[in-house]
């Protein structure tokens, strides 16, 4: 872990920049990323240092308007796509932010093609498989091969921690599903669910790599879950070297 982001060593090695913030104490705001509207707030400066540190600044990201939908844009300039959720991009001028506190960041690379995706899955986005549309998106307009992607499923929720109801639960394989105490609970292994999506698109097994963070249980991300309106927000950004 860096002193403000992890990042995936199968994802730099393959050529991509890439980083999860993550929630540091004694920085502004626990080094939140939200986007609160003001432009001179801690986490404008936080959002600042952020991008600097990858070599990027505010007028090279582009971000999607995140509705837990399964909606993906191609971006060839940096701006914010309203009601959108996963991003990809062949230029290397751009960053892209996907922002998050629970739910899955996942950073996709054509190392071959040199293509970045980045898509925000939480349960919603996985029900509607929006890494696996990404995977399409990616081979039907790009011409990628899956063979050639290598993927990231970044901190977030864990099956450690991550409890459901019977309202979520039945929308998932069993084998993604633990047992809990707690009556008409499980517990919910998503970043697991989003692997075997992207496996079912022909990305080998081997070059996905999981997370070991759960974003609950350790304090150093921040967490919707634990936090409630107060939690901050992390920023997984991904860009081509």
């Amino acid at each position: 872990m860096k002193t403000h982001y992890v990042q995936s060593g199968l994802l730099a090695r393959a050529g991509a920049i890439n980083a999860v913030s993550v929630r540091v104490e004694g920085k502004p705001a626990a080094f939140s990323m939200k986007r609160n509207g003001s432009m001179d707030g801690p986490e404008t400066e936080n959002r600042k240092e952020f991008f600097a540190s990858l070599g990027f600044d505010e007028s090279s990201v582009v971000r999607g308007d995140q509705v837990h939908g399964d909606n993906i844009e191609v971006a060839n300039s940096a701006l914010t796509f309203p009601e959108t959720d996963g991003l990809l991009t062949r230029s290397k001028k751009l960053l892209l932010l996907i922002s998050v506190a629970d739910c899955v960041p996942v950073l996709l690379f054509n190392r071959k093609l040199e293509i970045a995706a980045a898509v925000h899955s939480g349960w919603k986005g996985t029900v509607k498989n929006i890494a696996g549309k990404a995977i399409d998106l990616m081979s039907n307009e790009l011409n990628s091969s899956p063979e050639d992607v290598v993927a990231f499923i970044g901190p977030s929720a864990g099956v450690c921690c991550y409890e459901v109801g019977e309202d979520v639960a039945k929308y998932f394989s069993p084998k993604f599903l633990q047992p809990t105490f707690t009556a008409g609970k499980s517990k919910l292994d998503l970043k697991s669910a989003i692997a075997s999506q992207l496996i079912e698109k022909g990305i080998p097994k081997g070059n996905i790599e999981l997370s070991e963070y759960c974003s609950i249980c350790n304090p150093n991300f921040h967490s919707f879950r634990r936090e409630g309106e107060s939690s901050g927000r992390m920023l997984a950004a991904i860009a081509i070297k």
